[in-house]
């Protein structure tokens, strides 16, 4: 989304107790990153035409002037993720009256930003924070807050197709990337200290895993963006299934391989997928049936599923899975990482 700035939010205030230079950011949001939430696009480094993000990675489209931090799928709105202060400051604008869309709403929505909160935290430095669900935003302009105080709970108002919140800094009205500490002047350009405390360890991370399971109906992309509790679980003697893997931030070069094993161990389905060209959202799956082990009923045992992703050549993401086949339970998935 292309948030709008107001005129309130260009307003600096006087105010003696905040930072008069650097700024130092706490967490915007309470989830914890890698776990419960990612960052699927950064600050676009490239000032003209084109998107990088400051890692000169795939993370970032034109003009995209701050961090989106991003839920796993649309089911975890419900759960009541809150934006907070990343830093103490004054309230200067709000909005609470624009509509959860259900991420129908078009990018060049006048009301792009959707619910959002701007802070002014003096010096120049102003917060902006968009996409907050209709109705939660809990600071009215002109109050005071403290890091770590939730403005609001992350919903899908505004131009936005996928849950998350922007967060995005600015100093006298220029965007300033909280990962370099300066405005973006090329992915390539030297950068000063980063906002963020230590603590928030936020740092860039090129890929990460947004979900991965076996499921018995087709993983088709609508489904896994909604609700990962969708892609139920395998069952029955001659039934197909099928193993999914919804990843972060692939490029050109890399490559992900999907595998299924038999209750002796073996591995009896294995397909590579070669990555053509950088991705923000990648989507890959494979169908598995008795077939696949030449036989018309699925032998009774613990079977796994696989899924490995090669960066650079090199194995950078594994995680496995096991569960019982035939069954007629719809619960019988163990998760095990880095098999």
């Amino acid at each position: 989304m292309k948030p709008i700035l107001t005129a309130a939010a260009l307003t600096v205030a006087a105010f003696t107790s905040l930072p008069t230079h650097a700024i130092e950011l706490g967490m915007p949001l309470d989830c914890e990153i890698g776990e419960t939430c990612m960052i699927q696009n950064y600050v676009d480094a490239e000032p003209g035409v084109g998107a990088k993000d400051f890692q000169c990675g795939p993370l970032a489209y034109d003009n995209h002037q701050g961090t989106d931090f991003r839920l796993r799928n649309r089911a975890e709105i419900d759960k009541g993720y809150n934006a907070l202060a990343a830093a103490p400051g004054i309230i200067v604008s709000t909005i609470n009256d624009q509509p959860d869309h259900g991420f129908a709403a078009a990018q060049d929505n006048p009301f792009g930003c959707g619910n959002a909160v701007m802070i002014d935290h003096g010096a120049g430095w102003v917060s902006q924070y968009c996409h907050l669900a209709q109705g939660t935003v809990r600071v009215s302009r002109g109050q005071s807050v403290a890091m770590g105080d939730p403005l609001g709970e992350i919903g899908s108002s505004g131009g936005t197709d996928f849950p998350h919140l922007h967060y995005a800094i600015r100093r006298f009205g220029a965007v300033v990337n909280p990962f370099t500490g300066v405005s973006p002047t090329g992915c390539n350009a030297a950068s000063a200290k980063p906002l963020w405390r230590a603590e928030t360890r936020l740092a860039y991370t090129p890929n990460a895993l947004f979900g991965f399971g076996v499921s018995k109906v087709f993983p088709a992309l609508e489904t896994v963006k909604q609700d990962h509790a969708m892609l139920t679980a395998p069952e029955g003697e001659t039934e197909p299934f099928y193993i999914w893997l919804h990843l972060l931030g692939v490029r050109a070069g890399d490559s992900a391989r999907l595998m299924a094993f038999g209750p002796d161990g073996r591995p009896f389905a294995s397909e590579l997928f070669q990555i053509t060209e950088d991705e923000t959202v990648y989507l890959a799956n494979i169908g598995v049936s008795p077939s696949d082990m030449g036989l018309l009923r699925w032998p009774q045992g613990e079977y796994r599923a696989r899924i490995t992703y090669f960066a650079n050549g090199r194995e950078a993401l594994r995680e496995e899975l096991s569960f019982d086949l035939p069954t007629p339970l719809a619960e019988n998935i163990r998760v095990g990482r880095n098999g």
